[in-house]
């Protein structure tokens, strides 16, 4: 059923790509920016059922990352409208700290890939200033990457424990809602500034030894981006 979805997707990239050259002003080009993620109750997932967690401090700190790929913005014959299919490759995940009343840290890292597939509907009400809506779905490269460092006897069961949490807890895809404010000059550069609002469940807990949590972690990612478009209109 998830290949089909992907299909689905990639066929409609391309349908709104071969639609617009008979009907608009095309303009294609890369972009490249950085961002920050959160995954939202990460910690509770987490905490689960285990006493032992009572007299501590559980912190989401988000995660910085990258996004780039390629765009071609469809501009609608003699509108100020265009449409902005996008292929995007993204770095985005969630960093939690932890440390209680006998001293011990640790920090943990769910650290993503994704392939972005989605698109804008952009609207321009004066020169390149542009405010844009969309989606995107997010294929889920790197479902398993997982760092742990603690200062438990000096980081001996790092590694166990890494693989605990790999078994424990699964990346999922993600589909995310898009808002952006951009401005587009006249020498084909472009400023990007968007807000993605995640509307799927992404991280997945299953059976084990311990007793994560089932519960709705969602993306949230601010990202701010330049092109460069190779044709202008």
């Amino acid at each position: 059923m998830k290949v089909i979805l992907h299909f689905i997707i990639f066929c409609c990239f391309f349908n709104v790509s071969v639609y617009a050259q008979h009907e608009s002003n095309i303009t294609y080009g890369l972009k490249l920016g950085a961002l920050h993620s959160t995954i939202s109750n990460i910690p509770e997932s987490i905490k689960g059922r285990d006493n032992t967690f009572d007299n501590s401090v559980m912190e989401s700190k988000g995660k910085f990352g990258l996004e780039g790929g390629f765009f071609m913005n469809c501009k609608l014959y003699d509108t100020r409208v265009a449409i902005q299919p996008e292929i995007l490759f993204r770095q985005m995940g969630e960093t939690i700290t932890y440390h209680d009343a006998v001293g011990k840290e640790f920090e943990l890292g769910l650290n993503y890939s994704f392939l972005q597939i989605g698109a804008l509907y952009k609207v321009y009400p004066y020169e390149g200033l542009n405010f844009g809506i969309g989606a995107f779905y997010g294929i889920n490269l790197s479902p398993n990457d997982v760092t742990y460092t603690s200062n438990e006897a000096g980081g001996m069961y790092d590694v166990a424990t890494r693989q605990f949490y790999i078994d424990g807890l699964d990346g999922d895809d993600d589909f995310s809602l898009c808002f952006a404010l951009g401005y587009e000059l006249h020498k084909s550069i472009h400023f990007d500034f968007r807000y993605y609002l995640g509307v799927k469940d992404m991280v997945k807990s299953n059976a084990s030894s311990f007793q994560f949590i089932e519960n709705q972690n969602k993306s949230s990612v601010f990202s701010f981006s330049l092109g460069y478009s190779f044709h202008q209109w």
